[in-house]
């Protein structure tokens, strides 16, 4: 954004929303004066880049629906589409700056393009489509699993179109053999098309290949090989399992398999072609180290369209015939989408209020005077403590904490608290996001710390983002970041601020 080159030099995650947001702040805020606007209102850059992505998220509606509408029709066109309107996940990443909810729309357009071609056969269809999952791909890597799908249905229309008529002089094989040079252009102009549009996206995958391919591997090994400190240790095919259930909700999980079931009992072809992307996102996601429910979210433009046709055959079947057959797939509906509309309103509520980290800044600025020691915990952006202060950004002196952040709490032991002391550290700041990862994995030091620091601080002020009398939830990587759980009416972790005692600023 400010170093005047457009190679991001982090491939971890592709660059194409990073690209697209750059060319958004450009003509909101003017290339000659971005980076006057962004120290000036950092806050309206994100606002801005967490609209852009609002917007995408609510076209990817109209885009499953169309897909929904192509693959079968309107019915369950717009149940998809009422699904990633109202399901928990993909309402809750609509909101935030990230690529998960983006890449709903490329898949979806890629779907709905798999059918098109399917059904016409023109080669620029399949072109068509192979480019959707190059963007996709170029906004999260594992979308290129799409891929399969898109073979999958090549070859299926191939053979299908390749059948032997009653008159025909010649069998299957000899058509095939005739039609292979045209199929096999078919395919690598497809493939071309997805290379084109990840190289367009991602242009320094390939100019600074060498940087692009340590950081994806460095990615995909640290993904597969070790979990998360603080991770539930859940089976990842489970977890998945149970994301869905909340994610879309259990109705829709269950319609999802049965359609799915339903789809290749009746058309094959056509059954294999949708399930086998979220068949393959589950079992390869499943068999990494690391679990985390937005990784799934690729794979639900295909799953809410086996939803949508699980629900709208099983409101065929039970209106049969009957008096009440209209209201047989309205009553459907509703019992689809209603946990995921209520828990997408409920977070939105919780949402609304202030956050912990906001409060405990407040009460800190009131309380504790300015230019004292202070540690803080690395579970808030740096400046947190001195981006209101008009006298400048250092308002408070920070304990330096030593990235990587993620293995904080693998280095706590008891001894900290006299290190604090003797430097005059007197204020510490605790957050639940990272002090419930260290006690959920049961690591002695950073049990005998919380536990010192508690009896040796004269004074404990809580920051509570549950609702009174509620049980606490665990930590979770999902959930204490998503607030799903009712316990939740306000974001953010529980914020502790110790004061020692016996300590002198």
């Amino acid at each position: 954004m400010f170093g005047g080159s457009f190679n991001p030099n982090y491939f971890e995650n592709p660059p194409a929303l990073t690209y697209l947001l750059y060319a958004v702040f450009r003509l909101r805020f003017h290339s000659a004066g971005f980076r006057h606007a962004f120290d000036a209102n950092p806050s309206a850059v994100y606002e801005t880049a967490r609209v852009v992505v609002a917007l995408i998220g609510t076209a990817s509606v109209a885009l499953v629906y169309w897909a929904g509408a192509r693959w079968f029709d309107r019915r369950v066109g717009l149940l998809a589409a009422a699904l990633i309107a109202f399901g928990f996940l993909p309402a809750f990443y609509g909101k935030f700056a990230l690529n998960d909810a983006v890449t709903l729309a490329p898949v979806a357009v890629a779907l709905a393009l798999i059918a098109i071609a399917w059904e016409r056969g023109r080669t620029w269809q399949w072109a068509a489509a192979g480019a959707a999952i190059g963007v996709a791909t170029a906004v999260k890597y594992t979308a290129g699993a799409m891929l399969l799908p898109l073979a999958i249905a090549l070859g299926v229309w191939a053979w299908d179109a390749t059948a032997p008529d009653s008159d025909a002089p010649t069998g299957r094989g000899a058509r095939l053999r005739a039609a292979a040079i045209p199929i096999l252009r078919t395919g690598v102009l497809a493939g071309i098309a997805f290379g084109v549009a990840f190289f367009v996206l991602n242009p320094y995958s390939v100019f600074d290949f060498a940087t692009f391919r340590h950081q994806v591997a460095g990615q995909s090994a640290t993904a597969g090989g070790s979990a998360k400190l603080g991770q539930s240790s859940t089976p990842g095919w489970l977890y998945y399992l149970w994301t869905v259930t909340w994610g879309l909700g259990w109705i829709p999980a269950l319609a999802a398999i049965g359609g799915g079931v339903l789809l290749l009992r009746e058309n094959w072809r056509r059954g294999l072609v949708l399930v086998v992307f979220p068949l393959f996102m589950f079992l390869f996601l499943g068999s990494q180290a690391r679990h985390f429910g937005r990784w799934f979210m690729p794979a639900y433009p295909a799953i809410v369209l086996l939803a949508g046709y699980g629900a709208v055959r099983a409101a065929d079947w039970l209106g049969r015939g009957r008096r009440w057959a209209a209201w047989a797939l309205p009553a459907i509906v509703v019992l689809m989408l209603a946990q995921g509309l209520a828990a997408t309103i409920r977070v939105d509520s919780v949402l609304a209020r202030t956050d912990t980290r906001a409060l405990a800044r407040d009460w800190i600025f009131r309380n504790v005077p300015a230019k004292t020691k202070v540690v803080v915990e690395p579970f808030v952006p740096e400046g947190w403590l001195g981006e209101r202060d008009r006298a400048g950004p250092q308002r408070y002196r920070a304990y330096p904490i030593k990235p990587p952040f993620q293995a904080y709490e693998k280095k706590l032991n008891p001894a900290l608290i006299d290190t604090y002391r003797s430097q005059r550290y007197c204020w510490v700041v605790v957050a639940s996001h990272q002090k419930q990862r260290g006690l959920k994995a049961e690591l002695p030091g950073a049990i005998r710390y919380y536990e010192r620091l508690n009896r040796e601080s004269d004074r404990t002020q809580l920051f509570d983002p549950w609702r009174s009398g509620a049980d606490r939830p665990r930590f979770n990587f999902d959930m204490s970041f998503d607030y799903y759980p009712t316990a939740f009416v306000r974001p953010g972790p529980l914020i502790e601020v110790h004061h020692l005692r016996d300590c002198k600023s």
